[in-house]
């Protein structure tokens, strides 16, 4: 039993979803690791994340442990999405599309 799931039954929950800010392409690892572990996770959007952090103290200042408590009310109340997370060629081929797409604007700023 890991450790999230013993806090779960000794708070009497049902389930464990992780809530994840999908900044830059840290949270893929994490991602990744949750699925091949079977645990149930989903991201909210780092907009949401921003203006609902105003609602509690009328301030905007960011810290992780506010940050934390802001992503968890947000997954609370069900404003998260479970991201599609490709494996093997389809993995590989939305990696390509970014590059690719990294390229043609790259050059498209600085070709003639």
């Amino acid at each position: 039993m890991s450790w999230y799931q013993k806090i779960s039954m000794d708070q009497g929950f049902q389930d464990v979803i992780v809530g994840i800010e999908p900044t830059g392409h840290y949270w893929l690892n994490l991602a990744h690791f949750l699925k091949e572990k079977q645990v149930k996770y989903g991201v909210v959007n780092p907009l949401h994340v921003m203006k609902s952090k105003e609602l509690d103290d009328n301030s905007p200042t960011k810290n992780d442990i506010k940050d934390a408590k802001v992503i968890a009310q947000l997954v609370k109340d069900g404003r998260y999405a479970v991201p599609s997370l490709p494996k093997g060629i389809y993995a590989e081929l939305r990696e390509a599309m970014k590059i690719r797409e990294h390229l043609t604007t790259g050059c498209a700023s600085t070709c003639p």
